[in-house]
């Protein structure tokens, strides 16, 4: 077919131009076999820095709790370990060794933290040409970025619990004073008496009105009775009945209690009985309509008494809420303050033993011992490399150099810059 392409003229100017190739790759690898002999050797120091959680949970006071954001991404500790801050103060703590790093970017230049094997390790790798400068710079380094890292990430720090000791020294003074203040209140506290004289006014009130209302029905009997008489004809003498009951309404009306309840028994004596037996029945309705009389006068008394007695009651009851309502605010305040001192107590204890914790944070793992042997790619390694990669680029140039210059591909040579072999 006239679409395909015939490959043997390009592998037999490869074959004719085999010296080129061979004798180019050659010198590519004595350059690079003696570059790597006159190069430095590099040492490289490693310290392990591991990242821990604590397994076990000190709550005493689960009213105060601190917000959990979540865990803290371990991919942020190989950025905090190559942060400035952190670079610039190990370049502090070198002074100047060794003498070949003198600045942070040369710094950078020689170390790096990677992530271990698990994402709770932090590798610190340090590569200079010293072996003891490596190991020293690494442990160095791992000193510092666990101190910084500790301080950045661990939440129960010393600067908490001085917090909280402060807070507590203030709740502390908040209870006393709450303290003090009820202590003087008891002192002027008249809760006692005051419910006292208004109990006093109470009943006296209570009885006042239990006299009037004994006087209401006293008048409605009175009232009755003479009603009950006036509707009998002629003025005919009063029947016993009538008479004792007439009696009996009067003794009811001398012996109600008008100040303070109190009964004062009135005793009749009788001579004889012949006087029961004389009574007129217009005497008996004369002396009903001024026993009437006598009771209205006296009704309003009580209204009177408890009119005087209302101010009174009202004052002491507005007293007896004033105190009420102060000793309710101040026994308030003083359990606020209690529980607020007892509470901060136990997250001072609860703190100071998060603190004193040693199994959660970060914590050198392993220390950087000085490196015996140089890393990098040996001399052979160098060099073999070397020789097969200028090979393949002398033959992409051979073969560019012939698609460019065109293949005769009858004659089975190529037209090289228009001559043809």
């Amino acid at each position: 077919m006239d679409d395909e392409i015939d490959l043997r003229p390009y592998i037999e100017l490869l074959l004719k131009r085999w010296y080129w190739i061979v004798g180019v790759a050659a010198l590519a690898g004595v350059i690079a076999f003696v570059a790597s002999s006159l190069m430095p050797p590099t040492y490289e120091a490693t310290a392990l820095v591991a990242v821990t959680q604590s397994r076990e949970s000190v709550q005493f006071e689960p009213r105060i709790r601190t917000v959990e954001e979540g865990n803290t991404p371990l991919s942020a500790y190989p950025e905090l370990a190559m942060s400035d801050g952190l670079i610039t103060e190990l370049l502090e703590e070198l002074n100047s060794t060794p003498s070949d790093v003198n600045s942070t970017a040369e710094l950078r230049q020689i170390v790096e933290a990677v992530p271990g094997s698990n994402p709770s390790l932090v590798r610190l790798k340090v590569r200079h040409g010293d072996p003891r400068s490596a190991a020293d710079i690494a442990n160095i380094w791992a000193g510092l970025f666990v101190t910084r890292a500790n301080a950045v990430f661990d939440d129960q720090n010393s600067t908490q619990v001085q917090f909280f000791e402060e807070e507590l020294e203030k709740a502390r003074d908040e209870l006393e004073a709450a303290d003090e203040a009820l202590i003087d209140f008891e002192g002027r506290n008249r809760t006692l008496i005051i419910g006292n004289e208004l109990e006093a006014l109470l009943e006296m009130q209570a009885d006042y009105l239990h006299g009037r209302q004994s006087l209401t029905l006293l008048l409605q009997d009175v009232q009755g009775l003479r009603d009950q008489l006036s509707e009998q004809s002629g003025d005919a003498p009063a029947t016993l009945a009538d008479q004792l009951t007439v009696l009996s309404l009067q003794l009811k009306a001398f012996n109600a209690a008008f100040d303070a309840g109190d009964s004062m028994p009135l005793q009749l004596q009788f001579g004889s009985t012949d006087g029961f037996a004389n009574t007129m029945r217009g005497e008996q309705i004369a002396a009903l309509d001024a026993l009437y009389l006598t009771l209205e006068g006296r009704l309003a008394e009580p209204d009177e008494e408890v009119a005087a007695l209302e101010p009174q009651i009202l004052t002491l009851q507005q007293e007896l809420q004033q105190t009420g309502t102060e000793a309710e605010r101040l026994g308030r305040d003083k359990n606020v303050a209690e529980e607020t001192y007892l509470a901060l107590a136990r997250k001072v204890d609860e703190v100071r033993i998060s603190t004193d914790e040693i199994g959660s944070g970060v914590r050198r793992a392993s220390t950087a011992a000085v490196p015996e042997q140089p890393v990098g790619r040996s001399r052979l390694i160098n060099t073999v490399l070397a020789v097969v990669l200028v090979a393949m680029i002398s033959v992409f140039v051979i073969l560019a150099h012939a698609w460019w210059g065109g293949v005769n591909a009858e004659e089975g040579s190529l037209e090289l810059d228009g001559a043809t072999e």
